[in-house]
């Protein structure tokens, strides 16, 4: 083993792993915008994504998420931050990836996180995503539900955001804000239908100030009896406040 990294053996594990772990798995996953995409990993099959500036595109140029986590830098909050200058995972001749902050929601499956060339704040590359296994995923049509929730947006600015969301299966309907630093997202009108959430009119403030309005927001739920629940909100003209969300029932 001489000469092998500990990184390295970990990747090594992750790919027997998943083998086993992921052979049902049934990936899906949204993004804010086209720079990046998500989807089934190329090497394990597990959720993954890709960033078509580095000169591939398509379901064969997915990283996997958990491998990307292994080469980067995992914080006290349980946030990811992969940056250049970090290992990258097969498929390992990809061009520089720029930069990515993301996290795993508790148990489950499932992630969420921004990227940006720079990770710099107003970086105009912004872009937000989620993507998970949602292999035996079912939502109730009666009841309630609340929700917490965690999200990422500029997080090298307003770390790790917090909130609670609250859903009327019943009424179909999503409700609920998340704040960290001096940003607070709220959902405004969310619809579920299905396995999905979607809504026009999420509002982004930043110290009291509303930034950006009419932000389309698109999710779905994981895990039976809609156990976790995940989505990105997009501003189509102030995409450096796009965020991305993910939570358990409580």
């Amino acid at each position: 083993m001489q000469g092998v990294s500990l990184k390295a053996i970990g990747l090594l594990s992750i790919a027997a792993l998943s083998m086993f772990g992921t052979a049902h798995a049934q990936i899906a996953g949204v993004v804010s915008r086209n720079a990046i995409s998500v989807g089934p990993s190329v090497s394990f099959g597990g959720p993954g994504i890709n960033v078509p500036s580095t000169g591939t595109s398509g379901p064969g140029a997915q990283i996997d998420l958990p491998a990307l986590a292994q080469l980067g830098h995992t914080d006290a909050s349980g946030v990811v931050t992969h940056q250049p200058g970090d290992g990258v995972p097969p498929p390992g001749f990809l061009a520089p990836l720029g930069t990515f902050h993301f996290a795993r929601i508790s148990s489950a499956n499932v992630y969420f996180g921004e990227w940006s060339q720079s990770g710099a704040v107003g970086d105009g590359t912004h872009a937000t995503f989620i993507v998970g296994d949602t292999a035996g995923t079912t939502v109730p049509t009666a009841g309630t539900a609340t929700y917490a929730v965690k999200g990422i947006s500029d997080y090298a600015g307003n770390g790790l955001l917090a909130g609670t969301f609250n859903a009327d299966f019943a009424a179909r309907r999503l409700s609920g804000s998340l704040s960290g630093g001096n940003y607070t997202l709220v959902l405004g009108p969310t619809a579920v239908a299905g396995t999905q959430i979607s809504g026009v009119g999420a509002i982004a403030n930043v110290g009291g100030v509303d930034v950006a309005t009419m932000g389309t927001i698109s999710g779905r739920f994981f895990g039976a009896n809609a156990a976790t629940l995940a989505g990105v909100a997009s501003f189509a003209n102030a995409h450096q406040y796009d965020a991305a969300f993910g939570g358990t029932k409580q």
